[in-house]
């Protein structure tokens, strides 16, 4: 059935010639998710159809504030199938630029005529007698206040349309429906309350007191930005904030160059001394930084994590630093309590008070599937918690009809990739490639990573209920389809190649070398232009996963290696 270990349960699918019969697929939502769903339906045969309610795709960042900036760096955003052919020299992407690297991948793979813009589906419900899946959608659906779009009235008198469908794959996302605490004491504070979805931009906090509450990364950029306009700030968050990590070094790198196979290849065991000696190496090398800023930001992030003793192995990640900044160089003040509002201040459970005038909220988003609400309230429900599906992914109960895409969330890494190797995944088996296990395996296999995720990320795992490590994941979803690459054989035949993937960033192209529809020459080109990872964090982890080894090999067995 599978094998079972510390860091998941891996199975192998069997594989079967392609089923000549296609079929005909619902893709709801238009942002990332769905334009590589599409490219790999589309490169198998089959037929899509896509509504998005938006008038472009880019899905949330296309709502997103002014001044959004991704938290993975364009080699660990980009898709195995498109490059930019900036490997050498990545960069984090703005909205505007991600989006661009998007419309460049949909006009490629000739996505577009595919989708339905300003399309809002309403009902799905399955045909008892045709088993189809009967989807009624609405046109005219108008586009008002969105960041990235000019405002299109809506169509009220726009007909709704029912067409018939194979599969449902569902990629609306998770920041289309907030989720806005009503905060104690709120009912007397005189001052705004708004949740992140509807920020636009720090100019309109010029000069007032303002209290951001949650430290993710969405809350993390918009307190530096408000503190640059605001006459005073802080951030509160419910005890520990996400394990810091900088966009940028102290060197000009991005840091994500360390998001790498030779880091996360260590056992789960050794995750927190691990961190524990890179943040003492980082501080030590920011003592040398002429940049007394930049010097004291990276110093306070090394002293933030140690004192919380996290790790990128067990908590979920906040991949900028941007309310460190604000602490640094604005007088930001941080508050790890519960609060209580009053009139024109904030008082904290420890009791320090803080005076505000305004509160951004950035307290997170539901996972909601109205258009499941009437018919399959079941598979609504299901889509809430994606630890009930295989790989996160396949809706068991319907496996071969019903998936969903990109609820995975990586602590570290990115969502993009993740879809990718779901997307492949779904797409095999849809094909008649890949035979799935009965559905009784698959809740088990499904109970078994839920367990593991929850083991190794705690409380965070529980909060964030598609929350997975990075490599862990897309190593199982590679085994799973027979695509992982082969680094022992590698080692031995070309060793640069191994070297790449070992110590260089963590991207989708090592998924390429081998298996269904492999594309290796493709893979080592863009691997001959990606740059390493740091030597030092390098040699760090190497140490690490080298002791490991050995202690493995002498029987201890909760020191093995995850596949090295």
């Amino acid at each position: 059935m599978g094998n079972k270990s510390s860091k998941g349960y891996d199975v192998e699918l069997k594989h079967c010639p392609p089923n000549p019969i296609k079929k005909h697929v619902c893709i709801i939502g238009g942002g990332s998710s769905a334009l590589i769903l599409m490219k790999e339906l589309l490169s198998l045969g089959h037929t899509v159809e896509c509504f998005e309610r938006l008038p472009r795709i880019g899905g949330v960042y296309v709502k997103s504030y002014q001044n959004t900036i991704l938290t993975t760096s364009s080699l660990l955003t980009a898709w195995s199938h498109y490059s930019d052919g900036l490997e050498s020299n990545p960069k984090f992407w703005t909205a505007e630029e991600y989006i661009d690297y998007l419309d460049a991948f949909a006009k490629k793979f000739d996505l577009l005529r595919h989708i339905h813009f300003l399309h809002d589906v309403k009902t799905i419900r399955k045909c008892p007698e045709s088993g189809k899946w009967l989807v009624t959608v609405k046109g005219g659906y108008g586009c008002k206040n969105i960041e990235r779009c000019d405002d299109i009235p809506a169509e009220p008198d726009a007909p709704c349309v029912t067409k018939a469908f194979d599969a449902i794959c569902v990629c609306a996302g998770t920041n289309n429906y907030s989720s806005l605490p009503k905060f104690p004491g709120q009912d007397r504070f005189k001052g705004e309350i708004v949740h992140s979805e509807n920020y636009r931009k720090p100019e309109v906090y010029a000069g007032k007191r303002v209290l951001v509450v949650g430290a993710g990364e969405s809350g993390s950029d918009i307190t530096n930005e408000i503190s640059k306009f605001a006459s005073k700030t802080a951030i509160a968050i419910r005890g520990l904030h996400g394990h810091l990590i900088p966009r940028i070094q102290g060197n000009g790198r991005v840091t994500d160059l360390n998001t790498n196979r030779c880091r996360y290849s260590n056992p789960f065991i050794f995750g927190d001394a691990i961190g524990y000696v890179n943040q003492i190496a980082k501080k030590f090398v920011a003592n040398f930084l002429d940049d007394k800023d930049l010097k004291n930001v990276l110093k306070k992030i090394s002293d933030l994590n140690m004192h919380q003793k996290t790790s990128a192995f067990s908590k979920t990640g906040c991949k900028n630093e941007g309310f460190v900044t604000a602490m640094v160089t604005r007088g930001t003040e941080l508050h790890r309590d519960s609060f209580e509002l009053f009139e024109n201040k904030v008082v904290f459970a420890d009791g320090s008070e803080f005076e505000c005038d305004a509160i951004v909220a950035c307290t997170g988003f539901r996972n909601v599937f109205p258009f499941f609400d009437e018919y399959h309230p079941e598979i609504a429900y299901a889509g809430m918690n994606p630890r009930t599906h295989f790989k996160q992914s396949i809706y068991i109960e319907y496996p071969t009809e019903v998936a969903f895409f990109g609820f995975a969330r990586p602590a570290f890494g990115s969502v993009p990739p993740t879809v990718e190797m779901q997307s492949r995944l779904f797409s095999l088996v849809l094909n008649g490639e890949l035979e799935l296990p009965s559905k009784e395996t698959m809740r088990y296999i499904a109970s078994e990573d839920q367990k593991n995720w929850e083991t190794r990320f705690g409380y965070d795992a529980k909060r964030v209920k598609g929350l997975v490590d990075f490599q862990l994941y897309c190593d199982g979803i590679a085994k799973t389809i027979g695509v992982f690459p082969p680094l022992s054989k590698l080692f031995l035949e070309k060793p640069h190649l191994w070297w790449k993937i070992m110590f260089g960033p963590f991207t989708m192209h090592q998924y390429r070398l081998v298996g269904p529809y492999a594309d290796p020459k493709r893979a080592e080109e863009v691997y001959n232009r990606q740059p390493l990872g740091d030597f030092l964090e390098s040699a760090i982890t190497a140490s690490f996963l080298v002791t490991a080894k050995v202690l493995s090999f002498l029987g201890f067995e909760r020191f093995t290696p995850n596949d090295f």
